[in-house]
């Protein structure tokens, strides 16, 4: 098959067509997409429709009425190359702005009945892919504005959207240069088969990388929940474990200083069992809930068990680690008894580690984790903290109850 201008034309509408299809289909296979990942798929289906009917009718200019060969068929493939904006606009979780789109296709049609820009060719090219600029300038702009969760498929997107901008680009300029009287006679230029080229890989590109797209949030999301605690949304063990490791292998040349906080909420049990799961439920919430308020961009905290929680506390040493544990418990306590008008008083222990960056984190847990042991054995609501040694030895450990401290805590 030669690849002649008429035959890259025909590729292009057959993509377009393929493309509407594709995402359609895979909009009602794919049952893990979100509500904004179907509203994209769905736009972006509908947008190649249109955009392919507009450059079906435009094959057919010379045979069929100027009123659709010109007429209808720009104006849908304004709308249709909008309604692909739009889409990877509902995809970021910005406002489709259809009625922009809207607007332009208006525009187009109310300037089609104004006789000195209808029978003007280069004025006609000269609004149509202004638009079609426009409209890939903006998918390009927001592809690297609002990639929040910086997937790859969104930033070969946009410079895949680029190419194909470069094209209309490439179009527009060689029509403004050439002067060319009609359609027709550009169809027959060198220029045309570059264009077509451009257009119909970056239309194929488009297509693969709107699926890739959906496909690759779902499964960062789940690899999210993978590592994220369904109850509270903290970190799970895994993911605290990975994260503060992270850090301390990060800091082992430089040196340094962590403090590691293991708590763990006191006669959780007997609360499950005399208020239900539900109460017990909402008390891990509203624990989750001062860790987030209460602590700086720095930390790492996570739900490492059933009722325990630990918090990692980089370059820090043992009197902010004690105060923050502190003002931990005490915010959770009060909020409980506020919850609840004062008719249920839950409290929680504490075990605090403080070691040097040379010292595993395996290590720091066990000794927090010896520190809250012995919190609870000394009565509950208690903080014991750990000092090691740069050789993982104990130095000692320091008790207080937390109802003498809770003063200077809050």
């Amino acid at each position: 098959m030669t690849l002649d201008t008429p035959t890259l034309f025909t590729c292009v509408m057959i993509a377009e067509f393929a493309g509407s299809a594709i995402l359609l289909l895979f909009l009602l296979l794919w049952r893990a997409r979100s509500r904004a990942c179907a509203l994209s798929l769905g736009l972006c289906s509908v947008g190649m429709f249109l955009a392919g009917s507009g450059t079906f009718l435009i094959a057919l200019r010379g045979t069929v009425p100027e009123s659709i060969s010109i007429l209808a068929a720009n104006a849908l493939l304004i709308f249709g190359t909008g309604l692909r904006r739009c889409g990877i606009a509902a995809f970021l979780g910005k406002r489709p702005l259809i009625w922009v789109v809207t607007g332009a296709a208006t525009l187009w049609l109310a300037l089609c009945f104004y006789p000195p820009f209808f029978e003007s060719f280069l004025a006609r090219v000269n609004y149509v892919q202004a638009c079609l600029i426009l409209s890939c300038l903006s998918i390009v702009a927001m592809t690297v504005r609002f990639n929040r969760e910086k997937l790859h498929s969104i930033r070969f997107l946009g410079v895949t959207t680029l190419i194909e901008c470069a094209a209309y680009v490439w179009y527009t300029v060689n029509q403004n240069l050439l002067r060319l009287p009609d359609f027709l006679t550009a169809f027959s230029e060198d220029f045309m088969s570059i264009f077509l080229v451009t257009v119909l890989f970056a239309m194929i590109m488009t297509i693969v990388l709107q699926v890739s797209m959906v496909v690759e949030r779902s499964l960062q999301g789940f690899r999210d929940q993978a590592l994220q605690d369904a109850l509270t949304n903290l970190p799970n063990r895994r993911a605290f474990y990975d994260a503060a490791e992270a850090w301390i292998s990060g800091r082992q040349e430089s040196g340094g200083r962590y403090c590691l906080i293991v708590f763990d909420i006191d006669r959780f049990k007997s609360v499950n069992d005399r208020y239900s799961q539900a109460m017990g439920d909402a008390i891990l919430q509203l624990f989750s809930r001062v860790l987030k308020d209460s602590l700086s961009a720095e930390a790492v905290c996570g739900r490492v068990g059933g009722e325990e929680f630990a918090v990692f506390l980089p370059d820090c040493d043992k009197e902010f680690a004690l105060l923050t544990t502190q003002r931990l418990c005490r915010r959770f306590s009060v909020g409980c008894q506020q919850a609840t008008d004062g008719k249920l008083v839950v409290t929680a222990s504490a075990g605090i580690a403080t070691a040097e960056c040379s010292i595993g984190l395996a290590r720091a847990m066990e000794a927090a984790v010896n520190g809250l042991g012995k919190a609870k054995r000394q009565g509950k609501a208690q903080i014991v903290s750990m000092d090691l040694l740069t050789n993982g030895l104990l130095i000692k450990s320091t008790a207080a109850a937390f109802s003498r401290l809770k003063r200077k805590a809050a």
